[in-house]
Formats: structure tokens, sequence, C-alpha cells
């Protein structure tokens, strides 16, 4: 599965090969739910060909939540189960890249295919520009459903 071509994509917060055939491959079975942390630009950056008005990196990421949860809702049966913001850290080192997140996003899926095809989706991967205009940084993390 190719990625898009945007005029802003940021292949350090897209999954690699190997990590889309591991999840496809060697997956867990039944529901998942993936644990997004989300660090936001301040601005978002969009293509320059994109008549985007300016907007916060949150935003630009809210028009990409908004394609896997209800766009192309059918094919994801994505369900939010936790949107909110990183409050305080209280364990860990404050302040530093790996306790600096703004959001915390768990998201479940059926099963790990449903969340492979919304991945394949022609319409999710067209809102791929708004989580690259929005997001500094992100990690991803597959746990069970």
């Amino acid at each position: 599965m190719a990625i898009p071509t945007h005029g802003n994509h940021d292949a350090s917060i897209d999954p690699t090969r190997d990590q889309v055939r591991a999840l496809r491959d060697h997956g867990r079975d039944g529901p998942v739910v993936m644990m997004n942390l989300l660090k936001f630009r301040k601005v978002a950056e969009y293509p320059s060909e994109m008549a985007m008005a300016p907007c916060s990196g949150e935003a630009a990421y809210a028009l990409y939540q908004h394609a896997f949860t209800i766009a192309v809702g059918a094919v994801s049966q994505a369900e939010v189960l936790y949107d909110g913001p990183c409050e305080q850290v209280f364990i860990g080192q404050p302040g530093t890249e790996a306790t600096d997140w703004d959001k915390l996003l768990l998201v479940r899926y059926p099963t790990r295919q449903h969340f492979l095809n919304m991945m394949a989706d022609t319409s999710y991967r067209d809102a791929l520009v708004h989580r690259y205009a929005g997001l500094e940084r992100t990690v991803l993390i597959q746990c069970a459903g």
C-alpha cells in the first residue's frame, strides 16, 4: 500500500512497510485499540497549492480525525474511547520529548483488518494531508481491545 503523495508528506509519522506487514501478518485477532500520543504543530503546514485558511495543528488534525471516524466510519468502524488533553506528567521527566504530548486518543477497531482496510480507503488516504499538516510528531501503539 503506497502512501499518497501530498506536498506536505512526512514519513516520520507514517508506518513503515515492515510495520504494516507485521500488523497485517502477525497482529492479534479480535478487537484492537490504537493508542495515539499526539504533539501538534503550533500552525498547520499545508502544501502551498492548497487554499487552506491558516489554522492550528490541532484544528488540522481534527479534519483528519473526522475522516477516520465519520467519513470512512463504515469501513473503519472506529470507536473513540478517549479523546483528551495530556495534562500532567505523573511519572517521568516533565518537559522532555518522551513526556511532552498534547493529546491522547484511544480508538477501538473491531479487528486489525478494519484498521488496515481504513488505511487503504481512498477517502482516508486523501485526508492524510490534514494529519501531515497538523502533527509535529506522534507515537501509535497497538493494544488489545
